[in-house]
């Protein structure tokens, strides 16, 4: 039988054609003989078992395969032989494991063929794809992570013929271990050693983690894992093969993939791809599952904050609508972003209607709106908060608010919003207002009381109490007046003067019983003395022990300064007096001599000529004294006129020595005036500069003895120029040089000295420096030893041009010419008739009259060229009647003259409103009536 199939094979297999076709086809193919040996196999099959020619013939076909896949080979080869088709078998054959698609089919007698067509990529392609469709599915449906993994597990599997198992480990949260998150085929003792391993290098899936490479091993060579060796070897496990799965973008290391064989078993390079594709797809999803997770979770803390946050919103929003304060958020365009539901009351709007609106679109007032959006921008420029009240009229009617702007600060730094809270304070401000005014009351009554206060000394324990203004006076805190002190502590401030006095009474208050009044002086920390007044009455106990000593205190240092000023006022008044009427006195003794003289043929023309003198000077110091009054008069009522212009200094200083200048030689004092290089010019009258220094010069020529020097020395400095008056003669006392410039003031007794005065000459030379914007100072060393008086005066800065001076008008009266006509009206006719004298012996034909009526009467038949009018008379005053005979017509060009003693500028302003031409005040000087005599003859001449 052998043979004839030796024949029949070697028929074909040494056919070269067929040689030549079944060599080159892609399929392994194999001829075996009816007791399953080896005959044939082409150059596939044998690189597909790995077998050479020469091993060829020496083995059976059913070695080839795997033991159990056997049964079934041995079946269908059966039916081979017996020229029946088989079934295409799918088996994992060769020494790569791969996969075919195996027929058994009959060739010849006694010869059967096995076909193996290699469809590996294939099957691991339609493997792949259906469990990365299958795990997508499952993903995309919700299913849990390790039902999606157990889907790639199983494909694994699948692909070894399920000769391995296979598992997926994924990296914990922590990043410290391995967790098995898929792993249905694997015993249940193996998988509890997988559910947590340790990231590390003892075994082989931490290894793999750490080193992010493959791991391969035979477990019973194993000997460094000892604990993984024992557990998997005694489940029949052979070989571990682990790769990490890496992340797509970051790769990080997400877990891994391992494969157990039950042979000693390196997977192959197919098996390997099929695994790293899944490995990625692994990666997809378990990336995919932690976004998931990690997005759940985040929902969760989202959801969480936001049930938190409306928790907290309905909170502030219960806390916030439900408080009386006006809330509310501004952006930083002013706009209300929020307004709480007290404000929108206080509106009178929904939150529609206010909110995103302005101050001034809310119809708050243009000021008011305009204020707060300063108030706004101030806010975010400062980043500071600012607050104010400001009145509002709103539903609830016109009501005062306290509001505050604050910052609310960005994570930038930068401010982001306005945050205002507004309260309406406006009963608190009438109660503050109400407070005011009753502490003012308050006060205004104590005040009103002269500083009433009360004290009480409780004498048991020694322990002196008092209000707050009583506590004041004794130089008490508030504290030390309300809670007490002792009473040596109030008693160390009386004036030593009147303290045993005080003693006194206090004990005999307290030993008799008396009423405590007193009076004394009380010393203030600043140096200060204050008078006060104390009434009291002591309080016994049951024992007749004295206890308490209440009283009331009275500040009474305005009522003794007052009475000490009126007493002084009153004092100098009376030394005015007297001296008044000492100073008019002494003119009138010469002026009754003189006339003595004149009246008398016993005396020579040149002692009456003398006599006339004497009397001119009496009569100009009499004047003299008058005007100073009037003078001092009018500045004390701001009356005083100044009539400024350039003047020279040297030309002050002459007309103020021209007029001392009798005085000095009849004193026989020494005048020394120092010369300056340049002239000096001043802003100033002439005439009132000049009555300061006169006032000076005479005040050193009376107060120095006969034969004293008198000096004037002048300096220039800083655009002033100092004047320096000094004399050595009695020189002033220290604690009279303050008082040197006030009012009625005398060094001493007025009528102890035959050239006293009358104390006002230097408050006028005050008063005159001061409106000319200077200053005067008084120095002395005491009695004795002279006086200097400093008066320093702003200089011009530009010196102005001298203009020349016009000549004096003659006006010479032509004997021979017609006489002017004058009329005299005065109730006191020695002055009248005097006067007319005058006028006859100057050319004038004169007629006196003593009233109105006469004057009236007199004009009838006299036309006057010059009227000379006292305002003073009886019945009819001069202001009436120079009205009356301003409306004759014949008088039209008559000149009227006021003379009186009254010089003040509302009697020369009625002189002018009654038609009066000149005022002149009493005694006339004959120097301004001049003038006027001349300017009546030019206009009779004009006639």
């Amino acid at each position: 039988m052998s043979e004839p199939i030796s024949k029949a094979s070697s028929s074909f297999t040494d056919d070269i054609p067929f040689q030549a076709l079944i060599e080159n086809i892609t399929d392994a193919v194999i001829f075996a003989d009816i007791k399953g040996n080896v005959i044939y196999a082409n150059h596939q099959a044998r690189s597909t078992c790995g077998l050479d020619k020469s091993d060829l013939f020496d083995c059976s076909v059913f070695s080839l395969f795997p033991r159990s896949q056997v049964p079934n080979i041995t079946q269908q080869f059966e039916l081979a032989i017996k020229q029946e088709p088989g079934k295409t078998t799918e088996i994992r054959f060769g020494i790569d494991h791969a996969w075919f698609k195996l027929t058994i089919f009959p060739v010849a007698a006694g010869v059967v063929g096995f076909s193996f067509h290699d469809f590996s990529m294939k099957r691991r392609l339609q493997i792949i794809s259906q469990s990365q469709r299958d795990a997508m599915r499952l993903a995309l449906s919700g299913a849990t992570l390790e039902d999606v993994l157990t889907v790639l597990v199983n494909a694994v599997e699948k692909v070894t013929d399920f000769q391995a198992v296979s598992g997926i480990s994924l990296v914990s949260e922590d990043g410290l271990s391995l967790i098995s998150a898929a792993a249905p085929s694997m015993p249940e003792e193996t998988r509890r050693y997988f559910k947590n391993i340790t990231i590390d290098d003892l075994t082989p899936l931490g290894k793999c983690c750490q080193t992010r490479d493959v791991v391969n091993i035979h477990i019973n060579a194993q000997t460094d894992s000892s604990d993984f060796s024992l557990s998997t070897q005694a489940l029949g496990l052979q070989s571990f093969w682990c790769r990490p799965i890496l992340s797509a973008e970051s790769r990080t290391v997400l877990g891994t993939f391992c494969l157990f064989h039950r042979e000693r078993f390196t997977p192959l390079p197919d098996d390997i791809d099929v695994i790293n594709a899944l490995s990625k797809t692994a990666a997809i999803i378990i990336e995919r599952n932690n976004e998931n997770r990690a997005r759940r979770v985040a929902e969760s803390a989202l959801l969480e904050n936001i049930e938190s946050f409306n928790k907290q919103r309905r909170l502030y929003e219960t806390a916030l609508s439900n408080t009386p304060d006006l809330l509310y958020i501004f952006d930083l365009e002013g706009h209300f972003t929020y307004a709480n539901d007290a404000l929108l009351q206080m509106w009178g709007l929904s939150w529609d209607e206010a909110i995103g609106k302005t101050c001034l679109e809310l119809g708050y007032e243009p000021w008011h709106a305009d204020m707060h959006m300063k108030e706004i921008r101030q806010v975010i420029e400062t980043k500071q908060p600012i607050r104010s009240d400001v009145p509002f009229t709103g539903t609830h009617g016109r009501r005062i608010y306290d509001y505050i702007f604050v910052p609310v600060i960005g994570e930038d730094g930068n401010v982001e919003a306005i945050a205002g809270s507004t309260r309406d304070v406006t009963e608190r401000k009438h109660a503050e207002e109400m407070a005011k005014r009753a502490e003012s009351r308050r006060r205004l009554a104590l005040e009103a009381s002269h500083s009433f206060g009360i004290w009480d000394w409780d004498i048991k324990q020694n322990l002196f109490t008092a209000d707050e203004r009583l506590g004041e006076l004794f130089n008490l805190s508030s504290d030390e007046a309300e809670n007490g002190v002792a009473i040596e502590v109030p008693k160390q401030y009386i004036h030593p003067d009147d303290l045993a006095a005080c003693e006194a009474a206090i004990c005999e208050s307290i030993n008799n019983r008396t009423p405590f009044d007193e009076e004394y002086r009380i010393l203030q920390k600043d140096g200060t003395v204050r008078w006060a007044s104390f009434r009291g009455r002591v309080i016994y106990n049951s024992s007749g022990e004295p206890e308490r000593f209440p009283g009331v205190g009275v500040d009474t240092t305005r009522e003794r300064n007052a009475i000490d000023a009126l007493q002084e006022a009153d004092r100098r008044k009376d030394e005015f007096l007297a001296t008044l009427a000492h100073e008019l006195r002494n003119p009138l003794a010469p002026i009754r001599n003189a006339l003595e003289i004149l009246q008398s043929d016993d005396y020579s023309q040149n002692q009456k000529s003398e006599a006339f003198g004497r009397v001119e000077r009496q009569v100009t110091q009499m004047i003299r004294l008058v005007d100073d009054l009037m003078d001092v008069s009018r500045i004390t009522r701001g009356k005083i006129r100044i009539h400024r212009k350039p003047v020279n200094l040297c030309e002050i200083l002459g007309t103020a020595i021209e007029t001392i200048q009798p005085l000095i030689d009849e004193k026989q004092h020494t005048l020394l005036v120092e010369k300056v290089a340049e002239p000096v010019w001043v802003n100033g009258d002439l005439i009132r500069l000049s009555q300061i220094f006169s006032n000076i010069i005479n005040n050193a020529a009376k107060y120095t003895l006969p034969g004293g020097n008198i000096e004037v020395c002048i300096s220039t400095c800083d655009g002033k120029v100092t004047i320096a008056v000094k004399d050595n003669g009695e020189g002033i006392p220290a604690d009279k040089l303050k008082s040197v410039f006030d009012m009625f003031t005398q060094v001493d007794g007025a009528l102890e000295r035959s050239q006293g005065g009358l104390g006002i000459g230097l408050t006028l030379v005050k008063k005159l420096t001061e409106l000319h914007d200077g200053t005067v100072n008084v120095q002395s060393d005491g009695v004795d030893k002279g006086t200097s008086f400093i008066v320093t005066l702003p200089v011009l800065s530009k010196v102005p041009k001298l203009a020349s001076k016009p000549e004096k008008a003659h006006d010479v009266v032509d004997a021979t010419a017609e006489k002017l006509n004058v009329l005299i009206a005065d109730d006191n006719q020695d002055a009248a008739i005097t006067m007319g004298w005058i006028l006859e012996a100057k050319g004038c034909q004169v007629q006196v009259v003593e009233d109105g009526p006469s004057a009236l009467k007199a004009v009838a038949s006299f036309t006057p060229d010059l009227v000379l009018l006292d305002i003073g008379m009886p019945g009819m005053n001069g202001y009436e009647l120079c009205t009356a005979l301003r409306k004759n017509r014949a008088l039209a060009d008559a000149v009227f003259v006021a003379q009186t003693g009254w010089g003040q500028p509302s009697h020369i302003q009625r002189s002018k409103e009654a038609g009066f031409d000149h005022h002149l005040v009493k005694p006339l000087d004959l120097s301004d009536l001049e003038p006027i005599v001349a300017e009546a003859w030019r206009a009779k001449r004009k006639q």
